[in-house]
C-alpha cells in the first residue's frame, strides 16, 4: 500500500535559496573591498621601496660624477655640476626613464610605477608614474627631485636634496 509523504519536502524553497545567495553575495563584496584596499596599500609600499632604491642609485651617481644628467641623457657633459639641468622625466614615458642609472651600472633596470598610466606632463587624478627632475645649479631649487603620488592618499610623496 502506498502512503503519501506529506510534509517531507526533499528540497529547498525559492526563498531559502535567495536568502543563501544574498548572504554569499554580501560576504563576497566585503572580501573583495578588503582585497582592493590591500592591493592599493601594497602598490604604495612598492612605490616607497622603489623610490628608496632609485634615490640610493642617484646619490651614488652624484657622488661619483659630481653631477646629474638631464632627463633623457645618459651622462653629464664634462661631469661638472654646471651640466645639471633639464625637464621632468616620467616612468610612464617609455624605457628611457633615468637611463643614466642603467648606463652607469647603478641599476640593471630602473623600476617603474606599478600602475604607470600617466600621460604627458599632467597628473590627473587616478594616474601614476615616478617623476625625476634635476634643477640646474644657480636655481633656488637646484638638486635632485624624485616623486610619486600615493594611491591611498592622493598626495604627492617627494624626496629632494638641494645641491650647491
Amino acid at each position: 500500500m502506498l502512503q503519501a509523504n506529506k510534509g517531507l519536502n526533499k528540497g529547498f524553497t525559492l526563498i531559502e535559496l535567495l536568502v543563501v545567495i544574498s548572504i554569499i553575495a554580501l560576504l563576497s563584496s566585503i572580501v573583495l573591498s578588503s582585497l582592493k584596499s590591500a592591493r592599493v596599500k601594497g602598490r604604495d609600499a612598492r612605490r616607497q621601496m622603489d623610490m628608496a632604491s632609485i634615490w640610493t642609485a642617484v646619490n651614488l651617481f652624484y657622488d661619483q660624477y659630481s653631477c646629474l644628467p638631464t632627463p633623457g641623457s645618459s651622462a653629464c657633459s664634462g661631469f661638472t655640476t654646471d651640466s645639471n639641468s633639464g625637464g621632468w622625466d616620467y616612468s610612464s614615458q617609455g624605457t628611457g626613464f633615468m637611463a643614466f642609472l642603467r648606463v652607469a651600472g647603478y641599476m640593471t633596470q630602473v623600476p617603474v610605477d606599478p600602475v604607470n598610466n600617466m600621460t604627458g606632463d599632467a597628473s590627473p587624478a587616478g594616474t601614476f608614474s615616478y617623476r625625476y627632475y634635476c634643477y640646474p645649479v644657480g636655481d633656488p631649487n637646484a638638486g635632485i627631485h624624485l616623486s610619486y603620488y600615493s594611491e591611498r592618499t592622493g598626495a604627492e610623496v617627494m624626496k629632494n636634496q638641494l645641491i650647491g
